[in-house]
């Protein structure tokens, strides 16, 4: 859109998808000879946000009206709120330059810019920011930049979200600035100082979970968080027992999942035997009886335990504790793969689908053979007892489920859902009740050619 004034504030150019009457109420366009008009700028940009919209503005202060008052010329690119046009800046000189050139032939009844909006159309992407509810600060703010160079980059700033317009000077007239204040205008350093971009360092967003003012937002890879000074950010992998704040002002988080601590299994003390009380009744006198009459040195032959004798205790070995280490992977639909460094596992891939179908494995490359998990499964792959404890005490204490004996009775599977994957070891997962079949045929069933279900 091309606004300019003549007699008053009129439209030399409106692109097809707009429609005219809609664009005031739109808040699409604007007078800016009370604001901009006052810096006698020559050219000058401006970035203004709307609820719905977006909308790029270069602007010549310069222009006369028809009575030879002070006007503006403006040219402006409108884009969804949520989009952006990386190379803006460009665009924006071309058509400003063409429409000179019509206004110099006396050719604005030809005007034509097609070809330039099919190029910026083409620059137009998503912004990559999240951010929690947004009340835009209705303040104007001025940046200074020098404007001989591309400032693309500036005009996208994503902490600009947080303001409903910006003008960017040219920095050759800083003499502006006591003008800007003078109107009330703030520069973009007072809003930026209370705006923070947070990023994450992990390559793939499987398995984060982040709340801004404890919302949970949806954050996909390279995107960021764009919040004020006063929000709570807070994170978690998928894993993690509770979330975590952000205690950075900006800048990136280091992720790192929580220290595993595993379950102690109980020490099972030796059974203590009634029988050892008896015989110390039976033998103490008759040991007592026996070193007054002999001496103490026969009496201990006497019962097998003398002075010379070697004793030999046995002590049971102290086997490490075995950590099955896994990586995790969810890049296929909403089910959880592991797999384990464990020289016995590095053969198997396990997953898990809720407690629907609970856990399941199979050999790599042999999917199609995929076995429900079971205690009497694992004996075939681990022949240790212990091992095959130690292992379900680690799987079960990272995601709440069981692993039966042996194989479960088949229930209605559904997919899982990423919110039954948690790390509370108080949310045990209760096995479903099968639903009860019914004797009767199905509706709608004839005799001899019942429905079947």
């Amino acid at each position: 859109m091309i606004e300019r004034t003549l007699n008053g504030l009129d439209y030399d150019y409106i692109s097809s998808g707009l429609n005219q009457n809609e664009l005031e109420r739109l808040q699409l366009s604007f007078d800016e000879r009370n604001q901009v008009g006052q810096f006698n700028e020559g050219y000058c940009y401006s970035v203004k946000r709307t609820a719905q919209h977006l909308i790029y503005s270069v602007i010549n202060t310069s222009m006369k009206d028809n009575a030879k008052r002070n006007g503006f010329l403006a040219v402006r690119l409108i884009v969804k709120h949520n989009e952006h046009i990386t190379s803006v800046m460009q665009y924006l000189l071309q058509i400003t330059t063409q429409y000179i050139n019509h206004i110099k032939d006396s050719s604005l009844n030809n005007q034509n810019y097609d070809l330039i909006l099919e190029e910026a159309a083409k620059s137009i992407k998503q912004n990559n920011s999240v951010n929690p509810k947004i009340t835009t600060d209705k303040t104007i703010f001025y940046q200074f930049l020098n404007l001989a160079l591309d400032q693309s980059e500036a005009f996208n700033n994503p902490k600009l979200v947080y303001a409903s317009k910006v003008y960017f000077l040219d920095e050759q007239s800083i003499q502006n600035e006591g003008v800007a204040q003078q109107f009330g205008f703030q520069s973009t350093q007072n809003l930026f100082g209370k705006v923070r971009k947070i990023t994450f360092n992990n390559t793939t967003t499987n398995g984060l979970r982040v709340k801004i003012n404890e919302q949970e937002v949806s954050l996909a890879k390279d995107q960021f968080i764009i919040c004020k000074d006063g929000d709570r950010v807070q994170y978690k992998l998928i894993f993690d027992s509770r979330y975590k704040d952000v205690n950075i002002f900006e800048g990136e988080v280091e992720v790192r999942p929580e220290e595993i601590v595993l379950p102690k299994r109980p020490v099972l003390e030796p059974e203590k035997s009634s029988s050892g009380l008896i015989w110390a009744w039976i033998i103490g006198p008759i040991l007592g009886i026996a070193i007054g009459y002999w001496g103490i040195e026969f009496a201990m032959n006497l019962v097998g335990i003398g002075q010379k004798t070697e004793v030999n205790v046995a002590l049971e070995s102290v086997k490490p504790v075995d950590n099955f280490s896994f990586k995790i992977d969810t890049a296929k639909s909403k089910v959880l793969y592991l797999e384990f460094e464990d020289s016995i596992l590095q053969g198997y891939v396990f997953n898990y689908k809720g407690k629907a179908e609970g856990w399941k494995f199979y050999k790599k490359g042999e999917e199609k053979n995929m076995k429900a998990l079971t205690k009497a499964e694992l004996r075939s792959i681990f022949h240790n007892e212990d091992r095959i404890l130690l292992f379900c005490d680690q799987l079960t204490a990272q995601i709440p489920s069981d692993i039966p004996e042996d194989k479960p009775a088949a229930t209605n599977s559904r997919p899982i859902d990423s919110g039954e994957i948690t790390s509370e070891k108080n949310n045990k997962v209760q096995p479903e009740k099968p639903e009860k079949q019914s004797s009767q045929p199905a509706k709608g069933g004839t005799k001899g050619n019942e429905s079947k279900v």
